[in-house]
């Protein structure tokens, strides 16, 4: 018995979706509510784009035509606000965190079409370079609030010290892992910790992007303080010099 499988993508991602043995959800959500599906062989699985909601009416659906067999996926666990410090679920990029030992982890791409960075456009195919570095940001948040902040009895303000991307193949809207290293990581007076790390984003087994970056943590109460000192000393700069003055074009 030969299985046909087909990937479901965000609607978005119509461009993608043109070639073979790729549907929208919008699509699948088609197909499986006037079942449609006449060869019980084939098999559905997820790529990127869809949001919570639309996989949980993807099962519901299937389940209600009988055809729940068909789909090779369960319903999306996403990384919520504590870990990726995202208000809106829509945004989140991210599955949850996992620990292979002691200095590494994955780390799975969930991307929701509707997310901020693809608000206004998608071009051609792939998915954006920016769409993978934010994902990328994302990932040292939820793993160090994970497995690093999570025993603090105060919130933390992470600090990005340096960040640097480097794309290698296009990425596309498929299942997608980020592979997380700690190169270095000290944690000094008063909760403060320093992370050197280097992550790559893996599709199909080849490195799409390669993003390293170096941080810090610290007390939110503590940064907050700090950093009202010197809104006001930069405030203070520009009404005292009169040659900082903007000039309208």
């Amino acid at each position: 018995m030969n299985i046909e499988n087909m990937i479901i993508v965000g609607d978005k991602f119509e461009f993608f979706a043109e070639n073979e043995g790729v549907l929208t959800v919008s699509e699948a959500l088609h197909i499986l509510r006037n079942n449609l599906i006449t060869d019980k062989n084939i098999r559905f699985k997820l790529g990127q784009g869809l949001n919570e909601a639309q996989v949980s009416l993807l099962i519901k659906t299937a389940k209600n035509v009988g055809l729940s067999n068909l789909l090779e996926f369960k319903e999306t666990v996403k990384s919520g606000r504590k870990y990726v410090h995202k208000h809106q679920p829509r945004n989140s990029m991210l599955g949850l965190p996992r620990r292979i030992c002691e200095s590494k982890f994955e780390i799975d791409v969930i991307i929701d079409d509707a997310c901020d960075e693809m608000s206004d456009h998608v071009t051609g195919h792939h998915v954006q370079g920016m769409v993978i570095t934010e994902a990328t940001r994302q990932a040292f948040l939820a793993i160090t609030e994970a497995f690093f902040l999570k025993e603090d009895d105060f919130s933390s303000y992470f600090v990005i010290n340096s960040l640097n991307s480097q794309y290698l193949n296009f990425a596309f809207p498929l299942p997608m892992t980020i592979e997380y290293e700690i190169k270095t990581h000290k944690v000094k007076k008063q909760g403060v910790h320093y992370f050197d790390v280097v992550m790559n984003a893996v599709q199909n087994g080849v490195v799409c992007a390669e993003v390293s970056t170096s941080f810090s943590t610290y007390s939110s109460q503590w940064l907050k303080k700090k950093e009202e000192v010197m809104a006001c000393d930069a405030i203070k700069y520009i009404l005292n010099n009169k040659e900082s003055q903007n000039v309208a074009a």
